[in-house]
């Protein structure tokens, strides 16, 4: 089965979630897994599935990953579909929840023919120092008004969470994989 992981992030953080997620896939015989950032894909017709990852900035995805399904949404409505997002906030089952049942739909609102098999939000990470004034003082106050830390780097990603989401995937992808035809468009 091939399939794609394909990340937006702003400062990383996404990648390196995707990246975990890449790595975990790979352990089953069956799977061959392709990770590109969003902005390196030009179509997803050979794969059989793909995983988007977004972050999250302002309480939206980001632009370029509502852009890609757009440009992709014929071809994503008739493969497997996994979504993950990446949000500070998403520290706690509680943020979890709310990133999934207030981000998400905004990409699922715009686009009803799509139909992700899974779905999971993630914690963040940010690094202050690596932020212009402007972004920096934003952060803050969003972060301030989360409850969490505001200065020096926060890292909010649950490592094990991520692990769990991807085994479950690969062990779901590996049995299809068993059971099914190849789909992916040629």
């Amino acid at each position: 089965m091939q399939i794609l992981i394909t990340y937006s992030s702003g400062f990383g953080t996404t990648r390196e979630v995707a990246e975990k997620i890449g790595q975990i896939l790979q352990q089953a015989d069956l799977l061959s897994v392709d990770l590109l950032p969003i902005d390196e894909v030009s179509t997803v017709a050979p794969y059989d599935t793909v995983i988007l990852g977004s972050s999250i900035r302002a309480g939206h995805p980001l632009a370029n990953m509502v852009d890609f399904i757009a440009l992709h949404r014929h071809h994503l409505e008739s493969k497997r579909v996994a979504i993950f997002l990446v949000c500070l906030c998403a520290n706690s089952e509680e943020g979890r929840c709310k990133a999934m049942e207030d981000q998400l739909p905004q990409l699922l609102r715009r686009f009803p023919n799509l139909h992700p098999f899974a779905v999971e939000a993630f914690g963040g990470k940010i690094d202050f120092d690596k932020l212009n004034p402007v972004m920096r003082k934003l952060m803050r106050h969003v972060l301030e008004q989360s409850g969490l830390p505001a200065d020096g780097s926060v890292d909010t990603r649950d490592w094990k969470l991520i692990e769990q989401w991807a085994l479950r995937l690969r062990d779901e992808l590996a049995s299809a994989a068993r059971t099914s035809p190849v789909t992916a468009d040629k």
